[in-house]
């Protein structure tokens, strides 16, 4: 098994209830990403080449009125030439079938060699084989944001609940 790059995971819920999408607030997210990501690249086995990957949870917002790709033009703005390749995986998740196509709509401000690492899907059993998950564990802890709370390894100063 191959080692997975650590993950940062966005409760995208929770951004969109905290108004994220207001500009003061949604620079402060983004500064809020470059801190928690320059933190996983500085402990990167191979600080040469560090990587992360990139969690989007998606439950509990609705596509239509909920996805909103400002932040996410925000961070990518940031990130694209400031982090050129330390993006593993970008997952967007749960993302209906019939709603994928949408969202690769709402995100053709990414140039497409980045485009390439995103995994928009509603399948758990492909996120847990992209990102090095385990899927009995999810299901145990009863969903996605109580096993990243779970294995949370660099404190409660990145969590906002």
């Amino acid at each position: 098994e191959e080692d997975k790059a650590p993950v940062v995971y966005i409760d995208f819920a929770k951004l969109q209830a905290m108004g994220v999408e207001s500009d003061s607030l949604s620079t402060d997210v983004v500064k809020a990403f470059v801190v928690y990501t320059e933190t996983l690249l500085s402990k990167s086995p191979d600080p040469r080449s560090p990587k992360t990957s990139q969690f989007v949870d998606l439950t509990g917002v609705s596509i239509k009125q909920g996805l909103q790709p400002g932040v996410l033009k925000k961070l990518y703005a940031t990130f694209e030439p400031n982090y050129p390749e330390t993006l593993e995986k970008m997952v967007l998740y749960p993302v209906p079938r019939i709603m994928v196509r949408a969202v690769n709509a709402m995100l053709s401000f990414v140039n497409e060699h980045t485009r390439k690492k995103f995994i928009i899907t509603d399948d758990l059993f492909l996120v847990c084989k992209e990102l090095g998950w385990n899927l009995k564990e999810i299901e145990t802890c009863g969903s996605v944001n109580s096993y990243m709370k779970k294995h949370l390894q660099h404190g409660l100063s990145f969590v906002s609940d």
